[in-house]
Protein backbone atom coordinates (compact mmCIF):
# COMPACT_ATOMS: atom_id res chain seq x y z
CA UNK A 1 0.00 0.00 0.00
CA UNK A 2 1.43 3.73 -0.91
CA UNK A 3 0.33 6.41 1.22
CA UNK A 4 1.08 9.83 1.68
CA UNK A 5 2.18 10.40 4.85
CA UNK A 6 1.17 14.17 5.26
CA UNK A 7 -1.53 15.69 3.59
CA UNK A 8 -2.92 18.98 4.55
CA UNK A 9 -6.85 20.43 3.65
CA UNK A 10 -8.60 23.52 3.89
CA UNK A 11 -11.47 25.74 3.08
CA UNK A 12 -8.86 28.90 2.87
CA UNK A 13 -9.67 31.42 5.31
CA UNK A 14 -7.17 35.07 5.42
CA UNK A 15 -7.22 35.42 9.33
CA UNK A 16 -6.96 31.92 10.26
CA UNK A 17 -4.66 30.99 7.60
CA UNK A 18 -2.33 34.24 7.99
CA UNK A 19 1.03 31.86 8.16
CA UNK A 20 0.47 31.29 4.25
CA UNK A 21 2.27 34.62 3.28
CA UNK A 22 2.50 36.24 -0.14
CA UNK A 23 5.40 34.04 -1.15
CA UNK A 24 3.08 30.84 -0.72
CA UNK A 25 0.27 32.56 -2.67
CA UNK A 26 -0.48 29.47 -4.68
CA UNK A 27 -1.62 27.90 -1.52
CA UNK A 28 -4.27 30.50 -0.91
CA UNK A 29 -7.43 28.80 -1.96
CA UNK A 30 -9.33 26.06 -0.81
CA UNK A 31 -7.88 22.31 -0.91
CA UNK A 32 -10.30 19.84 -0.47
CA UNK A 33 -10.02 15.99 -1.15
CA UNK A 34 -11.56 16.24 -4.34
CA UNK A 35 -8.61 18.68 -5.54
CA UNK A 36 -6.16 16.09 -4.06
CA UNK A 37 -7.56 12.46 -5.49
CA UNK A 38 -7.09 12.27 -8.51
CA UNK A 39 -3.59 13.32 -8.08
CA UNK A 40 -3.06 10.37 -5.52
CA UNK A 41 -4.64 8.05 -8.00
CA UNK A 42 -2.65 9.06 -11.22
CA UNK A 43 0.27 8.09 -9.29
CA UNK A 44 -0.65 4.99 -7.90
CA UNK A 45 -1.47 6.06 -4.23
CA UNK A 46 -3.73 4.01 -2.01
CA UNK A 47 -4.48 7.05 0.40
CA UNK A 48 -2.87 9.85 2.46
CA UNK A 49 -2.97 11.12 6.01
CA UNK A 50 -4.29 14.01 6.70
CA UNK A 51 -2.07 16.30 9.07
CA UNK A 52 -4.27 19.59 11.16
CA UNK A 53 -2.55 22.63 9.75
CA UNK A 54 -4.49 24.84 12.24
CA UNK A 55 -4.06 24.31 16.37
CA UNK A 56 -7.88 23.83 17.16
CA UNK A 57 -10.30 21.09 18.46
CA UNK A 58 -12.42 22.34 15.48
CA UNK A 59 -9.77 21.63 12.91
CA UNK A 60 -9.89 18.14 14.27
CA UNK A 61 -13.19 17.35 13.69
CA UNK A 62 -12.93 18.91 10.34
CA UNK A 63 -10.38 16.44 9.19
CA UNK A 64 -11.82 13.25 10.95
CA UNK A 65 -15.47 14.15 9.20
CA UNK A 66 -13.25 14.54 5.79
CA UNK A 67 -11.80 10.95 6.64
CA UNK A 68 -15.13 9.80 6.93
CA UNK A 69 -16.48 11.27 3.87
CA UNK A 70 -13.50 10.33 2.24
CA UNK A 71 -12.56 6.51 2.53
CA UNK A 72 -8.48 7.37 1.02
CA UNK A 73 -8.19 9.57 3.76
CA UNK A 74 -6.78 6.58 6.15
CA UNK A 75 -5.68 8.42 9.24
CA UNK A 76 -5.40 11.74 10.73
CA UNK A 77 -3.24 13.32 13.04
CA UNK A 78 -5.23 16.22 14.66
CA UNK A 79 -4.85 18.78 17.38
CA UNK A 80 -5.70 18.63 21.02
CA UNK A 81 -4.45 21.02 23.96
CA UNK A 82 -1.46 19.28 25.21
CA UNK A 83 -0.86 21.93 28.15
CA UNK A 84 -4.42 21.19 29.14
CA UNK A 85 -5.39 20.02 32.46
CA UNK A 86 -7.90 18.66 30.57
CA UNK A 87 -5.99 16.77 28.25
CA UNK A 88 -7.30 13.08 29.22
CA UNK A 89 -11.17 14.39 28.35
CA UNK A 90 -10.21 15.89 25.54
CA UNK A 91 -8.78 13.36 23.75
CA UNK A 92 -11.50 10.85 25.04
CA UNK A 93 -13.90 12.41 22.23
CA UNK A 94 -10.88 11.43 19.62
CA UNK A 95 -9.64 8.57 20.65
CA UNK A 96 -12.97 6.37 19.96
CA UNK A 97 -12.98 7.73 16.07
CA UNK A 98 -10.37 4.79 13.97
CA UNK A 99 -8.93 7.62 11.92
CA UNK A 100 -7.67 9.44 14.55
CA UNK A 101 -4.21 8.52 14.72
CA UNK A 102 -1.85 11.44 16.08
CA UNK A 103 -1.45 14.57 17.14
CA UNK A 104 0.86 17.12 16.40
CA UNK A 105 1.63 21.12 17.89
CA UNK A 106 3.39 23.33 15.79
CA UNK A 107 6.65 24.01 17.74
CA UNK A 108 8.44 26.11 15.44
CA UNK A 109 5.98 28.62 17.01
CA UNK A 110 7.15 28.35 20.76
CA UNK A 111 9.94 29.96 22.63
CA UNK A 112 13.44 27.65 23.93
CA UNK A 113 12.47 25.28 26.43
CA UNK A 114 8.69 24.47 25.21
CA UNK A 115 9.31 21.02 24.37
CA UNK A 116 11.16 20.32 27.43
CA UNK A 117 8.65 22.00 29.88
CA UNK A 118 7.07 19.52 32.72
CA UNK A 119 3.48 19.74 31.49
CA UNK A 120 4.35 19.28 27.47
CA UNK A 121 5.97 16.21 28.73
CA UNK A 122 3.06 14.90 30.24
CA UNK A 123 0.87 16.01 27.50
CA UNK A 124 3.14 13.90 25.57
CA UNK A 125 3.02 10.98 27.94
CA UNK A 126 -0.81 11.05 27.62
CA UNK A 127 -0.32 10.92 24.02
CA UNK A 128 1.87 7.66 24.37
CA UNK A 129 -0.23 5.75 26.76
CA UNK A 130 -3.38 6.71 24.27
CA UNK A 131 -0.87 4.87 21.54
CA UNK A 132 -0.80 7.59 19.45
CA UNK A 133 2.08 9.28 17.37
CA UNK A 134 3.22 12.67 17.69
CA UNK A 135 4.11 14.67 14.89
CA UNK A 136 6.96 16.89 15.56
CA UNK A 137 6.77 20.21 13.70
CA UNK A 138 9.46 21.63 14.76
CA UNK A 139 12.90 24.12 13.14
CA UNK A 140 16.13 23.46 12.78
CA UNK A 141 17.05 25.92 14.97
CA UNK A 142 14.86 23.75 17.40
CA UNK A 143 16.94 20.18 16.81
CA UNK A 144 18.81 20.19 19.92
CA UNK A 145 15.97 20.36 21.76
CA UNK A 146 14.08 17.72 19.62
CA UNK A 147 17.08 15.39 20.75
CA UNK A 148 16.22 15.89 24.31
CA UNK A 149 12.41 15.35 24.32
CA UNK A 150 13.49 11.95 22.72
CA UNK A 151 15.77 11.48 25.49
CA UNK A 152 13.22 12.37 27.81
CA UNK A 153 10.80 9.69 25.91
CA UNK A 154 12.69 7.23 24.07
CA UNK A 155 9.88 4.90 23.65
CA UNK A 156 7.33 8.20 21.71
CA UNK A 157 6.31 7.29 18.52
CA UNK A 158 7.71 10.46 16.79
CA UNK A 159 7.23 11.39 13.31
CA UNK A 160 9.54 14.42 12.06
CA UNK A 161 7.74 17.02 9.91
CA UNK A 162 9.02 18.64 7.21
CA UNK A 163 12.65 17.08 7.89
CA UNK A 164 13.03 19.54 10.39
CA UNK A 165 13.15 22.26 7.79
CA UNK A 166 16.74 22.68 6.86
CA UNK A 167 18.30 25.66 5.55
CA UNK A 168 18.07 24.78 1.83
CA UNK A 169 18.48 28.59 0.69
CA UNK A 170 21.77 28.54 2.39
CA UNK A 171 22.95 25.08 1.49
CA UNK A 172 24.51 24.84 4.99
CA UNK A 173 23.40 21.27 6.23
CA UNK A 174 26.21 20.39 8.73
CA UNK A 175 24.28 21.11 11.82
CA UNK A 176 20.90 19.78 10.47
CA UNK A 177 22.43 16.19 9.39
CA UNK A 178 24.47 15.71 12.40
CA UNK A 179 20.58 16.47 14.68
CA UNK A 180 19.17 14.09 12.18
CA UNK A 181 21.39 11.37 12.74
CA UNK A 182 21.10 11.76 16.56
CA UNK A 183 17.08 11.25 15.82
CA UNK A 184 17.13 8.44 13.53
CA UNK A 185 18.82 6.29 16.52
Amino acid sequence: MRIDSHQHFWEYNPVRDAWITEDMSVIRQDFMPEDLHPLLSANAFDGCVAVQADQSEQETWFLLDLARQYPFIKAVVGWVDLLSEKLGENLEQFVTNQSFAGVRHILQAEPDGFMTSSRFIKGLKEIHDANLTYDILASEAQLGEVVKLIEVLPDMRLVINHISKPNIGEQSFAEWAKYMEKISK
